[in-house]
């Protein structure tokens, strides 16, 4: 099995709505939406920007990017899961917005036809299989001077590494690879970084502009 097949049943397990719910509880404890939220605001967004959400799930970062954008703006979500995708469409036909785009396909190879205000990407950059290739999209499909925001899981240091086993175990759940360096990879793509650790180091917010080129 290749590791996107991998990553697709992984997520065909756990990606329907209740399934998605006590996974996301027992992760984020409670902090989802506060880390989700400050994740948008690295992205320093305006009402009428288009924004990219990498690895969208089930949509749940589409409250904030919403607020953020405005019913003038516009948000495209890719993700490979078609049961992760199936919850985002549910959220936007509940919610009725009529300004959110949901593509299906592998981050790594997706082609972005427009140039966007902004990226994001939220748990899943130690998830999807060709992750530096991921990124290198995500920053291309950005307009220069604006901003991209990665917000990940990272193995417990200091005092809350009595937490690593729990770790390690949920990241089997979610396909996850926590030994990934998806910090300093960040910062050898972007420029003027900001950096924020959440959840006593086992979360992290980074947030650049991508350089010409990438």
């Amino acid at each position: 099995m290749s590791d996107l097949n991998r990553v697709e049943t992984a997520y065909r397990r756990i990606g329907s709505r209740w399934a998605w719910n006590v996974v996301s509880f027992a992760g984020f404890q409670g902090w989802e939406s506060s880390l989700r939220r400050r994740t948008v605001e690295h992205l320093e967004l305006r009402h009428g920007d288009r924004v990219l959400d990498i690895a969208c799930g089930r949509g749940s970062n589409f409250p904030h990017l919403q607020r953020a954008v405005g019913a003038q703006g516009h948000i495209v979500g890719v993700d490979y899961s078609a049961t992760m995708l199936a919850g985002a469409k549910e959220l936007i036909r509940r919610e009725r917005w009529t300004n959110v785009e949901i593509v299906r396909g592998d981050a790594a190879e997706t082609h972005f036809n427009a140039a966007f205000d902004g990226a994001l990407c939220t748990v899943a950059m130690t998830v999807i299989p060709r992750w530096q290739d991921a990124m290198r999209r995500m920053i291309g499909a950005v307009q220069p001077g604006r901003r991209i925001a990665i917000m990940d899981g990272r193995l417990p240091t200091g005092l809350a590494r009595a937490g690593l086993p729990f770790a390690r175990f949920f990241s089997r759940i979610v396909a996850a690879d926590l030994d990934r360096d998806v910090e300093s990879e960040c910062k050898k793509m972007l420029n003027n970084i900001r950096e924020e650790v959440r959840m006593f180091g086992t979360y992290f917010i980074i947030s650049g502009e991508g350089p010409s080129g990438v």
